[in-house]
């Protein structure tokens, strides 16, 4: 029964009709894209989510061009180029991706571009140390839901009358 669940919302999103987008609206995404440096920002974090495993999982590291050449195979920019153009169609317009790409031209915009990755990092690095800091009280609100499902699953079912 799960796997025809599964099965047909897998086809509900398959046969989901697209819009078509014109070629001038998917080429404005592709000069987003370009202008924004989409491929090296690839490069670059897969190279970062490599080293995070690493860091994380040391015993790792003789494998390191394994998965290297596995998120490149998966995540590199040829593979992933459509795919985000489409992403990109879907939520601008042609006119707002011209705009975007206009404002990437401008010094602001390649400053941006280039303090990005350092903005993630920073934001992640925040999002971490604020877990981290309570991982606690997740756990006791864990151990404290996990007693609860016991204790119900234990309660003997009601009598029928």
């Amino acid at each position: 029964m799960r796997i025809l669940v599964v099965a047909l919302l897998m086809f509900s999103f398959v046969s989901t009709p697209a819009v078509a987008v014109s070629k001038s609206h998917r080429g404005a995404a592709e000069e987003l894209l370009n202008v924004s440096g989409m491929k090296d920002s690839m490069n670059k974090m897969i190279e970062q989510m490599v080293q995070l495993q690493l860091r994380q999982k040391p015993m790792m590291e003789p494998y390191r061009d394994i998965m290297l050449g596995f998120f490149r195979k998966y995540l590199g920019y040829e593979n992933i180029r459509n795919d985000f153009i489409d992403i990109y169609t879907e939520e601008f317009s042609e006119k707002e991706l011209r705009e975007i790409s206009a404002f990437y031209r401008t010094q602001t915009g390649r400053k941006t571009i280039e303090k990005m990755p350092i903005l993630m990092n920073k934001g992640a690095q925040v999002g971490m140390g604020k877990v981290k800091t309570h991982i606690n009280e997740l756990r006791e609100m864990i151990q404290e839901k996990a007693k609860k499902i016991a204790a119900e699953s234990i309660k003997p079912a009601p009598e029928k009358k």
